[in-house]
């Protein structure tokens, strides 16, 4: 019988995956933005800049934002469209989603971005009701990444597209050796140090160490149903762009 690994372990005592992410973001929730710019020495405004633009959706259109947080990615969304762009954002964390709803109030968004509590594996939307869908850091923490494609698959129209941003695996010895000492050895410290939340940041590399490859997660994507299935690495392959359309 395999033993289990200590993250394993520990969605066995919250009772699953799923309440334990919840819990573990809803803990850092009021740090979360500030910790993103910190430990991507700012890319991740960049990363997501990017993300928007290969979502691609027209004037008066409706996107749909999975993991949405605190609405970093709706908000670049709704920067790199048309006038009459919304999006709606769902999320399983509560905690989250109310520093998300402060940010729209701030920048005058929250009549253009729609937060909800929702579960992208488990999309509270009708079959073809938005024109793309997007994520940001989210799929890594789904429970089934192929039942999490094929709800997206489900909800956007023929011809849009799925982009999924996500923490990759970089290629080539020498830079992967230093991401992998700073990801799995730094970032838990900065955690501790600036947030006070090891545990929370010890989390964030072992959440990489099973995620697919990008070449892999292409594949997911594919055996989902998405079709013309591509992927980018950016800074180096820190974080891979994977972008498929619906058919």
């Amino acid at each position: 019988m395999l033993s289990k690994t200590p993250l394993e372990e520990k969605f066995r005592e919250t009772g699953g995956k799923r309440p334990y992410v919840q819990r573990l973001f809803g803990r850092i929730a009021r740090i979360y933005d500030l910790m993103n710019f910190l430990m991507s020495f700012g890319l991740d405004r960049y990363w997501r800049a990017k993300a928007a633009s290969y979502l691609a959706l027209g004037s008066g259109e409706t996107g749909l934002d999975l993991g949405a947080g605190t609405a970093d990615l709706s908000i670049s969304v709704i920067r790199h469209t048309g006038p009459g762009t919304k999006m709606i954002g769902l999320d399983i964390t509560p905690e989250m989603l109310a520093q998300g709803r402060i940010k729209l109030e701030r920048l005058g968004l929250q009549e253009r971005i729609d937060l909800r509590i929702g579960d992208a594996e488990q999309i509270d939307l009708p079959d073809n009701s938005v024109a793309g869908c997007c994520s940001a850091f989210t799929v890594r923490n789904l429970t089934d990444i192929e039942r999490g494609f094929r709800e997206m698959l489900r909800v956007v129209k023929p011809g849009g597209h799925v982009v999924c941003l996500e923490i990759s695996h970089p290629p080539g010895k020498i830079f992967g050796s230093l991401f992998y000492l700073y990801f799995y050895k730094l970032a838990p410290l900065f955690g501790t140090i600036l947030g006070k939340a090891f545990e929370e940041y010890n989390y964030l590399p072992n959440s990489l160490t099973t995620f697919p490859k990008a070449p892999q997660l292409k594949t997911i994507m594919e055996e989902a149903g998405w079709s013309n299935v591509h992927f980018y690495r950016l800074s180096g392959g820190i974080v891979a762009l994977h972008v498929g359309t619906k058919a």
